[in-house]
């Protein structure tokens, strides 16, 4: 398997999908963090990981905190929104120009748009003069076509085209989708403490999914591919208003960062990161050094052995071939995998 890469390996029979594998690359990172200082683990976390580091290292803060009885204050709470909030909507633009597996590869002119708009968002939770900062990355997520993606020659104009076109040549059936929420933090935060649950976590009697869908699921969209693509577009455009409404000194989304004390020195973090809710739970010894550490992230859940993505192939009509692996592609796009992802189709018989 390539390294960094989710590889999906498909069986199907008379294209239709029998079975599928998932290979992941993604190891156990928190062993990294025991020793240190909660402090430290953040610094560590800001560096190890590539994608999401603001969130992971907000979370490693926020558990060390939880685990010390610490609040902090509301303005603290508020600068760590916006962090969450931009970092975001930059790692949801950078994906969607550069991981979409399309039929060609992106514009110029999309990727330097791209460029100076994750420039900006980076920047921007630590300017004090947004405004003119903000009405830039407005305007490239129009050049875009995010809030207009069902027509024109955008990139997401051109990705919605592509998707529908997949529609018209399989069949995937439906499923009724499971969204894992805030309420469901309590839950995750007791399972934790069973070191085997961040390999595969699964809650009792359920089949979970997060993500933008999660978050959009109020706004009632089909959960066909391109609903949830254009489930991922509204979260993008929702993330946006919502760094306008922060900018501005308003409230931040509920739920986008929690925290709380499971026992004493032990702590628990919940931040909606980009491709949806990252756990993080920390136990301390006397000094206030870390002792276990877990953290449990999005693609866990969307790709579990028997998860969501898992589930919505098996049966699934595919077609063949090259077609077929791309097709796979772009539904595992969809669920927003941490990393890149290649299809392979596997066992192509017909009885």
């Amino acid at each position: 398997m390539s390294s960094g890469l989710l590889c999906v390996k498909v069986a199907a029979r008379d294209r239709v999908v029998h079975a599928v594998r998932i290979e992941s690359p993604r190891g156990d990172v928190a062993r990294i963090f025991r020793g240190k200082t909660p402090a430290e683990a953040a610094a560590t976390a800001a560096l190890l990981f590539s994608l999401c580091p603001a969130a992971q290292s907000l979370a490693v803060e926020v558990a060390g905190e939880a685990a010390l009885n610490h609040t902090p204050h509301p303005d603290r709470s508020h600068a760590r929104a916006l962090r969450v909030l931009c970092e975001r909507l930059g790692e949801m633009l950078r994906a969607s120009v550069l991981d979409w597996p399309g039929d060609a590869p992106p514009a110029r002119e999309d990727v330097d748009a791209l460029r100076v708009t994750l420039d900006v968002l980076r920047a921007m939770p630590d300017r004090d003069e947004t405004g003119l900062s903000l009405a830039s990355v407005e305007q490239a997520a129009r050049n875009m076509g995010l809030r207009d993606f069902r027509q024109g020659d955008t990139l997401f104009a051109r990705q919605w085209a592509e998707v529908r076109a997949d529609e018209a040549n399989w069949d995937l059936g439906e499923t009724k989708p499971d969204f894992l929420s805030e309420a469901d933090d309590d839950a995750v935060a007791q399972a934790m403490t069973d070191r085997n649950f961040a390999r595969a976590p699964v809650l009792p009697g359920r089949c979970v999914e997060t993500g933008a869908a999660a978050r959009q699921a109020a706004a009632g969209f089909a959960h066909s591919m391109s609903g949830r693509l254009a489930a991922r577009f509204q979260d993008m455009a929702a993330a946006l208003d919502a760094i306008r409404v922060l900018l501005a000194g308003g409230a931040a989304p509920s739920g986008i960062v929690a925290a709380r004390n499971t026992r004493p020195g032990e702590g628990f973090a919940a931040v909606d990161s980009a491709r949806g809710r990252l756990y993080h739970r920390v136990k301390l010894d006397g000094g206030g050094r870390i002792v276990d550490y877990a953290i449990v992230a999005p693609t866990e859940w969307n790709f579990h052995p028997d998860g969501p993505f898992v589930r919505r192939l098996i049966g699934a009509r595919i077609g063949a071939g090259t077609a077929a692996a791309r097709r796979v592609e772009r539904l595992a796009f969809v669920f927003d995998p941490c990393i890149g992802v290649s299809a392979e189709i596997l066992d192509e018989v017909h009885a």
